[in-house]
């Protein structure tokens, strides 16, 4: 019985650790504004999250987080691997952190050689432009031997205004030629936002 007690503890344990790894709580930015051109300042994401998507290659990307009164910045770093493919970067967000359906409060941001996006469905190709209404992020060709795409997305088109307390869904993908997918959280699933990580403001 103790043993079988120990065992519920550990478990506990584990369970409450991989919860906090997969919350990422931001802090608003107080510092210079993001300007989208793939570049990753410093004094720009000086005080931004990080993580990373570690593929089943040598190859890591960051992915950095911040936001301010009215944007939510994510940056993709190292895209373009050893053997100089360039990876797709996607975001996915859900706005209710209790709903498992794709509806009006998941959205899907797509950046590779257009900006793609759409509201309550995922991989839609039929609203890509190079000038997106309500967000922006730089895309391929990568220049100036910068791997790196940006994303701006406004509050407004996310129909949301981040206070204290506010909790939203969030994943990062990346994606290359060949299909193979790899996600933050690494067990996240696109079709279901419960399995995302949480972003506290």
């Amino acid at each position: 019985m103790r043993a079988l007690f120990v065992f519920f503890i550990i478990s506990s344990f584990c369970i409450t650790i991989q919860a906090q790894d997969n919350t990422l709580r931001l802090m608003e930015s107080t510092t210079v504004s993001v300007i989208i051109d793939g570049e990753l300042d410093d004094q720009e994401w000086m005080d931004a999250k990080e993580l990373t998507l570690k593929e089943e290659t040598p190859n890591e990307v960051a992915v950095l987080l911040k936001y301010d009164k009215e944007n939510l910045y994510v940056a993709f770093k190292n895209l373009t691997d050893s053997n100089n493919i360039n990876h797709n970067a996607e975001v996915l967000i859900s706005t209710s952190i209790e709903d498992p359906n794709w509806g009006d409060q998941s959205y899907w941001f797509h950046s590779s050689y257009s900006n793609c996006s759409a509201v309550g469905l995922y991989y839609y190709w039929e609203d890509c432009t190079a000038q997106p209404v309500g967000w922006a992020a730089n895309t391929f060709p990568f220049t100036d031997g910068h791997d790196n795409i940006e994303f701006k997305i406004s509050f407004l088109k996310l129909g949301i205004n981040p206070s204290a307390g506010m909790h939203i869904k969030m994943a990062f993908k990346i994606s290359n030629p060949l299909e193979q997918h790899t996600y933050w959280p690494g067990q996240a699933l696109i079709a279901d936002p419960l399995t995302w990580g949480t972003v506290a403001f």
